[in-house]
């Protein structure tokens, strides 16, 4: 364990200057950040970042000494290093936004349900709207839930628990030609054995519905459209929070739902009858 400790701190003197360079001045980092959209010439430069051009200049030759910034004719544009630099910049930023927006969820929620790799690029989700139930709404989320799978025509998803009127919602979509691919846990297969059998063995027979299961623990529900991603995670404690979901739209935060359902669907196994 010292021996990793020892690493990782010797790791961070050597990068210590460039870390520190990050936040030191905000007007450098606001020059990086907006040179990730293309050169720039200084009047942009002032115009976009609304500083005056004596300041924009003192940081853009101090990025210039650094050899993240370099000058084509008049304009400004970050070297192949600055843009690495830029890209880390912009996504840590991200990072913090998303967390900070639902500081208290991402706080009590089990995150082991979120591969480190998508843990790294979290701040793709965005900032999103959080459905939570009250007592006065008490099926808020899931009536959400159910309202915005209607209008989707692309469907993948997980659950580790099976909810009233789920498989109703997801027939209703596939017979109307969404192309749903779901996987589910050993518990939720028996429950719908149990009570949806012939529904299920309905979906099985049509071209757009797949379906998968997993032997994991499951601490995490979601479903990503072509739209938008719900996600629920299990709380701390490991009890499964079934009334608080994330909801997050756009193409970074769909194409991080479509990567954690990759994660679990080379976990499962296709499941062709019951």
């Amino acid at each position: 364990m010292s021996c990793m400790k020892s690493d990782k701190g010797e790791k961070y003197d050597l990068a210590e200057i460039n870390l520190k360079s990050f936040t030191r001045s905000s007007v450098r980092t606001k020059v990086m950040l907006t040179l990730l959209n293309g050169s720039k010439t200084a009047a942009e430069l002032e115009d976009l970042i609304n500083t005056r051009s004596t300041t924009i200049l003192h940081s853009i030759k101090s990025l210039m000494d650094a050899d993240l910034v370099e000058k084509k004719s008049q304009e400004y544009k970050l070297t192949n290093i600055g843009k690495i630099q830029a890209i880390i910049i912009d996504d840590l930023i991200n990072t913090i936004v998303t967390i900070n927006q639902q500081h208290n969820f991402w706080l009590h929620h089990d995150m082991s349900a979120i591969p480190e790799e998508l843990q790294k690029r979290i701040g793709m989700l965005g900032q999103g709207e959080i459905i939570k139930d009250s007592p006065e709404t008490p099926l808020k989320s899931l009536e959400y839930f159910i309202s915005a799978l209607s209008r989707s025509r692309k469907i993948r998803g997980l659950s580790p628990v099976l909810v009233r009127g789920y498989p109703e919602a997801m027939a209703h979509v596939v017979e109307n030609g969404a192309d749903v691919k779901l996987i589910i846990t050993n518990p939720v297969i028996k429950a719908i054995q149990s009570e949806h059998k012939e529904l299920l063995d309905d979906l099985l027979d049509k071209k757009n519905f797949k379906l998968y299961l997993i032997d994991d623990d499951v601490r995490a529900s979601f479903l990503v459209t072509e739209s938008f991603l719900n996600l629920g995670l299990s709380r701390i404690d490991g009890s499964y929070d079934l009334g608080t979901d994330l909801v997050y739209a756009g193409d970074k935060a769909v194409l991080w739902g479509m990567m954690l359902f990759d994660h679990y669907r080379s976990k499962s196994t296709p499941l062709i009858t019951l």
